[in-house]
């Protein structure tokens, strides 16, 4: 029976993942996600990923096709389409994570594992945001579980097949950090059951095959593209920085696995059940041989001097499936005692959530997003209700922990969205600087970037914005350009722009909302354009 945990997964992703998804401003790195997504449309060039006008080769590109596809799809630029992808990527490997370990791992640990990916805080928080991190974690542990699964299932060509293809996409969302953590689960696993010499066997080489040719095409057409020639140079930069002590933070290096374990909360505070004595017990998946695996490759990155918290998230897989299978092997008269205040604590959490979206829907305010969330709350707890009282009724089981804590988060997004996200907003920068040039240029009017740098506004001015960093790349006819003031001083770049003519230009002084850069906002009259 399909049909209740599927429908399960796809609910608790729904009421997490999606209220509020559009409403915040870009924060952190997303710009660099989603910006060489644009320019691939508006160019054409697919294999060499550009940022601020210039080559950025520093990622490889799976999350900037990802973000150009989104755009594509919609029609539209703006924080939920760009956003959509990663949230959509955490969907899939919950629900082929309940696939493929549902026959090895049984159904209620299978969808205890989902839940559990779902739920903890590192996996909301980056799959809200179109950031690497989810894409690379979901894309390693789909590598991982399928092989796990599928091997288990007694199909081990298919789980060979299946790894590669997932671990070679990973490798196109960041690169190999992700073998560290594979290979050392696999052998693991393989060592235990004495099979070693499945790394020099066929299925093992297809496996490398399709690992290589998943990504090796866009490499060497990268290194043939790239103008500036150095994409092998800077891939090698990117992975032994890593290595150093180029960023090395003393505080935030003895912070790494004690932020690293808050990620994985709320189940985090399970993870000393991997010791128990009965662990491993009723199950036909190497646990024992995952857990060492996994807290082998955990110490290998976290130990690193210019590692982060972050590098870290793809444990949460096998931590999840670490943990679920903790909770129904050794657990059970744990969870009989705690399920009671468990329960408690996240209905009070609910009810706390559903007072704040309720005092927005009955506040002094009426409109049409007070029915929307209405309707919006109605849902949330008519669907609580079904969880709830729909199957796996036993107090021992960890579905018993499972649900009202998935109600508990579910409502705290939904609170997030209709009441705290307004607060948040108010702090906007970015948007009210993007209106800002869009009250003197008009909504659809091209505007070029010229050496501006890599910043977060200019995705606000959507798809009708170029970032050049010459004159000479300058489209005709070019109405609007931004360039620094600095560079508009220039007596030689001034000449450049605007020739021999000399004519009257409409000038505007801009004033960067996050740094303070001063910029100038240029109106070529038509005879120079």
């Amino acid at each position: 029976m399909l049909r209740f945990p599927l429908f399960a997964i796809l609910l608790a992703w729904s009421l997490i993942y999606l209220p509020g998804l559009g409403s915040r401003e870009l924060q952190g790195e997303e710009a660099r996600r989603v910006l060489p997504g644009r320019t691939m449309i508006q160019t054409g060039e697919w294999m060499v990923p550009h940022s601020g006008g210039k080559v950025y080769n520093r990622k490889p590109p799976l999350i900037n096709w990802l973000s150009a596809a989104a755009i594509r799809v919609t029609g539209s630029m703006d924080e939920w389409t760009a956003r959509l992808p990663s949230a959509i990527i955490v969907l899939v490997f919950a629900l082929a994570a309940f696939l493929f370990l549902r026959r090895p791992f049984g159904e209620g640990a299978s969808l205890l594992t989902s839940l559990i990916i779902l739920t903890n805080i590192g996996f909301i928080e980056k799959g809200r945001l179109i950031e690497i991190e989810a894409l690379y974690s979901s894309l390693y542990g789909l590598a991982l579980l399928s092989w796990l699964g599928l091997r288990g299932q007694g199909r081990p060509i298919a789980a060979w097949l299946l790894c590669g293809l997932f671990s070679g996409l990973a490798f196109l969302a960041k690169g190999p950090p992700h073998l560290i953590y594979l290979y050392l689960i696999l052998f693991c696993v393989l060592k235990e059951e004495k099979s070693l010499r499945d790394f020099v066997r066929w299925p093992h080489l297809a496996s490398l095959a399709v690992f290589v040719l998943t990504w090796l095409p866009w490499a060497m057409l990268n290194i043939q593209r790239n103008p500036q020639k150095d994409s092998a140079a800077e891939w090698q930069e990117q992975i032994t920085h890593r290595l150093g002590l180029f960023e090395f933070d003393l505080t935030n290096y003895l912070l790494q696995i004690p932020q690293s374990w808050v990620n994985f909360l709320p189940w985090a505070i399970f993870l000393p059940l991997w010791f128990h004595k009965d662990f491993g017990i009723n199950t036909t998946l190497p646990v024992r041989a995952i857990r060492t695996g996994t807290l082998i490759g955990f110490l290998i990155i976290a130990v690193l001097p210019s590692s982060r918290p972050r590098f870290m998230l793809p444990c949460s897989a096998s931590a999840a499936l670490l943990t679920a299978h903790a909770l129904y092997s050794v657990a059970p008269a744990i969870i009989g005692r705690i399920s009671v205040p468990w329960r408690w604590i996240t209905w009070l959490l609910s009810l706390g959530s559903c007072s704040v979206i309720a005092s927005v829907i009955f506040g002094p305010d009426s409109g049409t997003s007070k029915a929307v969330l209405s309707v919006a709350l109605a849902f949330v707890l008519g669907m609580a209700i079904y969880l709830l009282r729909t199957r796996d009724e036993q107090r021992e089981s960890p579905l018993h922990l499972a649900k009202p804590l998935v109600l508990s988060i579910a409502t705290a997004m939904a609170a997030f969205a209709s009441a705290l996200t307004p607060l948040v907003n108010q702090q906007d920068d970015l948007r009210p600087f993007a209106q800002q040039i869009r009250q003197i240029t008009g909504p659809d009017a091209t505007v070029v970037l010229m050496r501006v740098g890599v910043r977060m506004w200019p995705f606000y001015l959507g798809m009708s914005c170029v970032e050049i960093v010459s004159s000479k790349e300058r489209p005709r006819p070019t109405e609007w350009l931004i360039l620094p003031e600095h560079l508009w001083a220039d007596p030689a770049m001034k000449a450049e722009l605007v020739g021999k003519l000399k004519p009257p230009l409409q000038q505007h002084p801009l004033v960067d909302p996050r740094d303070g850069d001063k910029l100038v906002l240029l109106q070529f009259s038509p005879r120079n354009r």
